[in-house]
């Protein structure tokens, strides 16, 4: 019985200590993609940017915009507005304007040999294929009020990069997870170097960037796209536009998901005295993965920004 207990209390002690499942990038990600965004806007059309920050002013939720902002003027407010649209999802959980399921589209996985009794639904779970286009009409809508494009900017921004990590398009059903595992929200993995006992989907959100200072977020924008222009990502062979969004979630993150993410070599528990670490191998490829992937979500979001805004008044 004590035994009993005590696993108990850890289980309850572990899921107050975890990130919620259904973040998709951390906060501090989500800002790398507004700022290569932003740096691709202002190197091409800085007349869009100046249109955003418009529109972002208007925003209705202001206390976190205005801590965000702080004393900054011009230009470089305007930049600290866009990377706090890009997380402000995050920052208005439990708000008026939270939508929990706007954040993924999970399509089914199963691994060999491990498969639930009951087989997986076919159907998505989760709204984000709907939530974007929905959001992408009203932020390019002119007869919308700034505050409501101000708004679905912030969704667009937001959901546009959270279907790029591979864990927001696929979630795992198993023997052990036979109502799927939510992205990884429900394996417990242990992360190297430091042996953190973290979701296996929050092992993914924080792959890319850790600290949520601008300026820090800035350094490392720059320093992902001065290794990953736009020229050498195929995936870029086009400008992206809105309607292309459900093809970021079905042709590409979700096999990456397949292939890397849940991939047959990576150790899984379903509860945290289970969980081992994850392989060098595995926290190398996860990492490289999720450096590309962050990046070409900034570069479309950004030709997003320009098909929404570069022909309105």
């Amino acid at each position: 019985m004590a035994t009993q207990l005590s696993r108990l209390f850890l289980a309850a002690a572990v899921a107050l200590l975890l990130p919620p499942a259904a973040h998709a990038w951390s906060r501090a990600g989500h800002m790398v993609t507004a700022a290569i965004a932003w740096d691709d806007l202002a190197a091409r059309d800085h007349a869009v940017l100046d249109k955003i920050g418009v529109v972002l002013a208007a925003h209705p939720d202001r206390g976190a915009f205005d801590v965000a902002v702080g004393d900054a003027l011009g230009e470089e407010r305007a930049r600290l507005l866009l990377l706090e649209c890009a997380r402000w999802p995050d920052d208005a959980r439990g708000t008026i304007y939270d939508h929990p399921t706007w954040h993924y589209a999970f399509a089914p996985v199963v691994r060999e040999g491990d498969a639930p009794r009951t087989a997986p639904p076919e159907s998505l779970d989760g709204d984000a294929l709907e939530a974007f286009a929905l959001n992408a009409r009203v932020m390019g809508n002119p007869k919308a009020s700034d505050a409501e494009r101000a708004i679905a900017l912030c969704w667009v921004m937001h959901v546009g990069g959270d279907i790029h990590q591979p864990l927001h398009a696929a979630q795992l059903f198993s023997v052990e997870q036979p109502s799927g595992d939510q992205g990884g929200g429900h394996q417990f993995v242990r992360a190297p170097p430091t042996n953190e006992l973290v979701t296996l989907h929050w092992f993914w959100d924080d792959a890319v960037q850790h600290v949520g200072e601008p300026d820090a977020v800035e350094a490392r924008a720059r320093e992902l796209v001065a290794r990953l222009p736009r020229a050498r990502l195929g995936e870029l062979a086009e400008p992206a536009r809105a309607r292309d969004f459900p093809r970021w979630a079905r042709d590409e993150s979700y096999p990456l998901a397949v292939s890397l993410a849940y991939r047959s070599d990576a150790k899984l528990g379903s509860s945290a005295e289970t969980a081992v670490a994850l392989t060098a191998d595995y926290v190398a490829a996860a990492a490289q993965a999720a450096e590309r992937r962050v990046v070409i979500a900034g570069y479309r979001l950004a030709d997003v920004l320009r098909e929404a805004f570069a022909q309105r008044k």
